[in-house]
């Protein structure tokens, strides 16, 4: 075994926490980090050959490629996100695809590679898959009975697949016309849930629109991501009806959506925020007072605020014709309560500090409010109320220009101006051209169905790497980068607004987001349902497995440490010996890989354990 590479860790949990802004409340990433190995060593690659079954396909996998008529960045990220291989949660022995013939074809693992064709055929698949501006279709499975099809062009399909297990030939129940003239389309995700006796469907379709006039001076862009909600219902699983749609738009591509278990919020990452401007069963109010931390304007700031180390002056804007008479301004030692007499409260609540009662004052002067706190102990404070965040902190000049000295050390007018000076913060000669993250970084939304407004938000600098499902009737996990690692967020299911996040942290992948910023030809990335094997695909024939913990049959000693190991990390490479070699889709279950090129299937045994 010889390891391919070295590196040094350094975690840093608040550089997540601190990037991080919620709907008129402060939000942090919360909870225990689970799996978090600082002292990682390096993986080892092996050169064992994995046991693997091949088939041969009777047609091509089908793979629509941008034209013309769609080469935006918009299109470029629906295409990036298409897998060709489409997996059925309840069954890890099975795969799916769509041939050029338009057949759903089920792969199965019954000791041997074996291709079922039959199961049905996409409608109008001859004049449809002709069409140039197409997507690729697209099948979700959200019930063990039912599956969700997206022709790429106009039309979602419902089909019932009976017991998937006994190979039953599928029925088509319902198509819905998606009225998206001139655009392709794309399913997203899919959710069957119920209530009483109703089941519900819900299904999100993602295509590009291309804008004109105000919307296109507002998004700065010809094009826009359009995202549509639709749900579909039922009381005997056998006739539907679209019963709502509901419209999302945003001015970048969409890195990923997909919806709750509940199907009550949309989950989206994007490096721009996207709205809920349309639904048609309750009209969709404006939602710009919402104050989002985070965001470059923040309309409903209550307050500003400043300070020096002794005293502390805020300044507020009382409602018009309020007189002196009408206002409530009660200052205690460490308590503010200032509002209107039989009015709204404006600011409510435990002073960060203690203050001298006696040295206190406020006047008002027309419609302006100032109140000078002065402090027992002469310190800074990072806010005026806990728990108030409607407060925006003015600094001045002077504050200002001590700041920069303060920090003047760290900072130089010349690129890497002394490398070799010691005990330096950081030497930009450690950088490498991997660890380059996009300027505008990505933001991790919620968006309520039913209030149509965004209830968390975050502002993340790392790097979002891919998003996977872990398991029938959950929600897919997010992978970002931290550091060299890769964590893994899942939303826990909660329905619960006013919950610090929505989304927890379930695992790490060690060092993943420094393997795969360096794989340069990557086409697909993901990890199994137990977080065991991490996997990525070149665009063409090389597969890598990352092995996270791998037991060793006689423990070993490390011999800076001394400390014993009775696992590593172990890495894995695939060459796929065929031609055409182009990787058209990858899955991973967490004994089993399978891979699809054009013309073949592969199945690599990982795990030998059932």
């Amino acid at each position: 075994m010889m390891p391919f590479f070295t590196f040094t860790k350094t975690i840093n949990m608040d550089s997540i926490s601190n990037a991080i802004g919620y709907v008129k409340k402060q939000l942090n990433f919360t909870g225990k980090y689970k799996n978090v190995d600082e002292s990682f060593n390096p993986y080892s690659l092996i050169l064992t050959r994995l046991h693997y079954l091949q088939v041969n396909l009777l047609e091509d996998v089908d793979v629509a490629k941008p034209s013309e008529s769609n080469f935006t960045s918009h299109h470029a990220k629906l295409f990036s996100l298409h897998n060709n291989l489409f997996p059925d949660p309840w069954d890890n022995a099975s795969v799916y695809l769509c041939d050029k013939k338009w057949n759903i074809v089920k792969i199965s693992n019954q000791g041997r590679l074996e291709t079922r064709d039959d199961l049905c055929q996409l409608p109008d698949a001859c004049q449809l898959c002709a069409n140039p501006s197409r997507f690729n279709v697209t099948l979700t499975f959200p019930s063990t009975s039912l599956a969700m099809v997206v022709n790429g062009v106009d039309a979602l399909y419902i089909f019932d697949t009976g017991n998937r297990a006994t190979n039953t030939k599928w029925k088509m129940v319902h198509k819905n016309p998606m009225e998206t003239p001139g655009a392709a389309i794309q399913l997203l995700d899919a959710v069957c849930h119920s209530q009483g006796e109703t089941i519900y469907v819900d299904c999100l379709v993602a295509f590009v629109e291309e804008i004109e006039g105000e919307t296109k001076e507002k998004h700065r862009s010809p094009y826009m991501s359009v995202i549509e909600w639709v749900t579909l219902t039922s009381v005997d699983g056998k006739s539907w009806c679209e019963e709502r749609t509901r419209r999302l738009e945003g001015a970048s591509p969409i890195q990923c959506a997909y919806l709750d278990h509940k199907a009550e919020s949309v989950h989206m990452v994007s490096q721009k925020t996207f709205t809920l401007t349309k639904d048609s069963v309750k009209p969709v109010e404006n939602s710009e007072d919402w104050d989002v931390i985070g965001d470059e304007v923040s309309p409903s700031k209550m307050y500003t605020w400043s300070q020096t180390a002794s005293d502390l002056t805020i300044q507020l804007t009382i409602p018009d014709g309020v007189t002196k008479a009408g206002l409530n301004v009660t200052i205690g030692s460490r308590s503010l309560e200032v509002g209107v007499k039989n009015g709204v409260d404006m600011i409510n609540g435990e002073l960060y500090g203690n203050v001298e009662v006696d040295a206190c004052t406020w006047t008002l002067e027309g419609r302006r409010l100032d109140i000078t706190l002065e402090k027992v102990e002469e310190e800074m404070w990072s806010t005026v109320v806990h728990g108030d965040n409607r407060g925006e902190l003015v600094m001045t000049p002077e504050q200002i220009d001590a700041i920069h000295d303060r920090l003047q050390h760290l900072t130089t007018e010349h690129w890497n101006d002394n490398p070799e000076l010691l005990d330096k913060p950081f030497n930009s000669q450690m950088l490498e051209e991997c660890d380059a993250v996009e300027a505008d970084g990505n933001l991790i939304m919620r968006i309520d169905g039913e209030t149509h407004r965004m209830s968390h938000k975050v502002i993340a600098s790392q790097q979002f790497l891919f998003n996977t499902k872990l398991g029938p009737g959950t929600s897919p996990a997010l992978c970002l980068r931290h550091d060299v690692d890769g964590f893994l967020w899942q939303a826990d299911g909660t329905t619960e607004v006013d919950k610090s996040s929505p989304w927890k942290h379930i695992g790490v992948l060690n060092a993943f987001g420094y393997v795969l910023a360096s794989k340069q030809q990557q086409r697909f990335a993901t990890c199994s349902p137990d977080m065991s094997v991490a996997v990525i695909a070149d665009s063409n024939r090389h597969i890598y497995l990352y092995r996270q913990k791998v037991s060793i049959l006689s423990p070993l000693r490390n011999r800076k440490t001394g400390q014993q190991v009775t696992s590593v990390a172990k890495q894995q490479v695939i060459a796929l010996d065929c031609s055409p070699d182009a990787i058209v889709g990858v899955r991973v279950t967490n004994t089993k890989l399978f891979v699809a090129t054009e013309k073949q299937v592969f199945m690599y045994v990982i795990n030998a354990e059932e």
